[in-house]
């Protein structure tokens, strides 16, 4: 199918976080504007759930997982599942709250620091304050079934709430209820105990918007296809964890999942850029050149041998031809501009 986004180019500056701003492409092409139709065209940027720790005891955290357990509304315990892209509370068996009367639901989520020794552990409480449902834009499927949750985080260090998901484009703070986690790999984890709640300018529910929704079904392996977009928006190359990109970066996806499919369709190459990579779950299956020219494809390639240098030879691809050549389950392709950090 083909898809219109119409995209507002902003800079997403989270300076607690270390981001940078945004630069434009080193090209002599205006950036895209509110005002420009962009066909195909998508902004990523290198933060998985997008959610910000607050206060002095989450320095340094990230999120692993909200509990499924342990929620609470009304001084009473809940049980949590997902439907599809729905939050749902369950007690004694029989009672079920879901939608907007799971407003006001305090919920808990498990985090944690691995830089340092030994790790450190800490829990994190959030309270839900609004709910609404996404918006047809950002459902190319039309499978609909799918919550946005405006969650705030207590602060202990001030007893107060704050925003726990940054602003996104459209001006909310708003999180996509996921039905498994994320280690600091990068990787899709399977849990009966915790999901994830994906603040809409993460990649995790940018991918979910695309039309990558892990529960939909007549596509293919969709969840396979939504992990593989999170390495792809983050330019993950070698599937480890690590970004090569700046928030607010441009680029072009499409795919190649079977009728009635494709989600995303290659609709012409936006003029200025070329092709980047072809994606499998576990990054980039080949490569033709890095996102941001100050950084070196041929680095990528040593970090990680077993993908990027087959056989003693660098996994170059400048076509979707080439990129099914390195592997058969390359689904998911990428253009770019050549970005040039100012």
């Amino acid at each position: 199918m083909n898809k219109l986004h119409i995209l507002r180019y902003a800079a997403l500056v989270v300076a607690a976080a270390g981001c940078s701003a945004e630069a434009g492409p080193d090209t002599d092409l205006p950036a895209p504007t509110a005002t420009t139709a962009q066909v195909g065209l998508v902004t990523q940027g290198i933060r998985m759930q997008g959610m910000r720790m607050q206060g002095m005891r989450m320095q340094g955290m990230t999120m692993q997982g909200i509990r499924l357990t342990g929620a609470t509304l009304n001084n009473k315990d809940w049980q949590l599942r997902i439907e599809k892209g729905e939050l749902v509370a369950t007690r004694s068996g029989n009672t079920v709250l879901r939608g907007a009367s799971l407003v006001g639901m305090h919920v808990f989520a498990d985090v944690h620091n691995l830089q340092v020794t030994p790790p450190a552990t800490a829990v994190a409480e959030y309270r839900i304050t609004a709910i609404q449902l996404e918006d047809s834009q950002y459902d190319p499927t039309a499978t609909g079934n799918t919550y946005l949750y405006t969650l705030e985080q207590y602060v202990t260090d001030t007893a107060t709430w704050a925003a726990a998901c940054p602003t996104d484009t459209d001006g909310r703070n708003v999180a996509i209820a996921l039905n498994a986690i994320w280690d600091d790999s990068g990787a899709r984890v399977e849990s009966t105990t915790q999901f994830t709640f994906g603040c809409t300018i993460g990649v995790i529910a940018k991918c979910y918007r695309w039309g990558y929704r892990p529960w939909v079904t007549g596509y293919g392996d969709l969840v396979s296809l939504h992990q593989t977009c999170t390495r792809m928006a983050r330019a993950d190359y070698c599937g480890n964890g690590i970004p090569h990109t700046q928030d607010g970066t441009w680029i072009n996806i499409w795919d190649l999942l079977p009728p009635p499919g494709p989600i995303e369709d290659y609709v012409g190459k936006p003029r200025g850029m070329t092709f980047e990579a072809g994606w499998n779950q576990g990054g980039a299956v080949c490569l033709s050149r890095a996102r941001w020219r100050s950084d070196q494809t041929g680095l990528y390639a040593s970090q990680c041998p077993d993908r990027l240098i087959p056989h003693g030879t660098q996994a170059a691809c400048d076509t979707v031809v080439e990129a099914l050549g390195y592997a058969a389950d390359v689904k998911l392709f990428n253009e770019s501009y050549i970005n040039a950090t100012p």
